[in-house]
This record gives structure tokens, sequence and C-alpha cells, in this order.
């Protein structure tokens, strides 16, 4: 069980694991929206979870900051470096190391007029939540807590609570399924969600060596399908 901490912020997310029996989902994004981008086929969206056991929380936590070297972390930031690459190969070798399933919904490419991505990000959620509510024999359990990596502006906060409450008003995931958005600085292991997105992206993106550090984490990936933009909850 992760420990106590003092900062009021991490106390709700410390809460929310105290209401959970099951695993937590901790998700985060990767995309390029197709505003300023020249060739529409070059956009895309990168949804990913990263289940966590409540009972490895604690040992996932202090490797990854271990790796980490601190307590801040922010994939493409690393990625500018050669030791910031070398530190994202290892975190991606240690999270391979577990048992945490990592589960990517993706739109490729992402529709010319959704100029903020903000409809695939919708559709993507909407896979994603859906898979992780339902389970997934041998893989893992019905998920019952998302923790989100927070999103910077209120609307677009609103926005994804909105897009969770349309699953629970349709049924199409439990009722007691709950969306904690919150900050990477009150919960280190919304890193391991932004880690596999940014590897993922990179196949897309790159193919220098960097476009191969996928590799390293595509044995716990799961693909969930996601529907066309136009088929998409709005």
């Amino acid at each position: 069980m992760p420990s106590r901490r003092p900062d009021p912020a991490a106390q709700i997310v410390f809460d929310a694991y105290q209401r959970t029996s099951g695993p937590v989902a901790f998700l985060d994004e990767s995309y390029q929206a197709p505003d300023g981008v020249a060739a529409h086929r070059d956009t895309f969206y990168v949804f990913t979870a990263v289940i966590v056991e409540l009972d490895a929380m604690d040992e996932l936590r202090v490797g990854i900051e271990g790796i980490a070297d601190g307590t801040y972390w922010h994939t493409t930031k690393a990625l500018q470096t050669s030791s910031g690459i070398d530190q994202t190969r290892d975190m991606l070798d240690f999270l391979a190391d577990g048992h945490e399933a990592c589960v990517i919904a993706h739109q490729i490419p992402v529709g010319a007029d959704d100029t903020d991505a903000q409809t695939a990000r919708t559709a993507c959620y909407r896979q994603l939540a859906i898979e992780l509510g339902a389970g997934r024999d041998d893989v893992w359990p019905a998920i019952d807590l998302f923790v989100l990596e927070e999103r910077n502006q209120s609307n677009f906060r609103n926005k994804d609570k909105a897009d969770h409450k349309v699953l629970v008003s349709e049924k199409l995931i439990p009722r007691n399924t709950r969306l904690l958005s919150t900050s990477p600085r009150h919960e280190h292991l919304l890193w391991l969600p932004d880690l596999v997105s940014m590897a993922y992206r990179r196949t897309l993106t790159h193919s220098n060596s960097t476009s191969k550090l996928f590799d390293a984490i595509a044995d716990n990936v799961h693909f969930v399908e996601v529907s066309e933009p136009e088929k998409a909850q709005k």
C-alpha cells in the first residue's frame, strides 16, 4: 500500500487508494493535432493506461525515482539528451520487468477538423475506459479507479469529467468507476503512462534509435480499437 504523504493534493490521491480494493489505472496521452501540421497523415492521438497493483506502488515509485535521480520526470525532456535517453530506456526496462499491463488506445490520423484533438481524445478515452472497466481475462481485473494526469485548463478538465459521466450514464462502465485528475508532482506513478506513450509515439515520429525504445515494453502492451471520429461520442 502506498505510504502516506503530507501534501494535501497527494493526500487526496492516497485517500482514493484507500477506497479501492483492486489495481489502479494511471493514464496519460501523447498526440499531434492537425493544427499547423502540413501533412494530415502525420496526426495521431495515443492514450495510455498503466495498471498498477496497490501493493506494488511503493516499489515502483522508489524504482522510477531512483532512475530519474530525483522527483521530477518528463519523458519529452529526457529524450532531448543522450543521458536522458539512457534513463528512459532504463525506466522502460524496469517497468517491463514487472507484471504491470499497459493498455493503449490510439487514433491515426486525427480528423482534419479536430484542430485541438479533443474529439480524438474523447474517442480514445471512451474505448480505453470501457476496456479498463470491463477487465480482460487473465490480464487485468475490472478497474474502478482511473488516475489521470490533470490538464492545465479548466474547460479541458471539465470535458474529461463530462466524458467520464457519459460513459457511466450509458452504462458502458460500472457506476462506481472513478476518475481522479492530479499532477505528476503529487503522484510520480503518472510518469509511467507518459513514458509508455512517448515510447510508442517515437515509433510514429522518428526513425532513429529512439524509435526502438518501445521494443522494451512491447510485450506488456495491449491495444484497443478506437471508433472512427464521426462515430465517437461527442
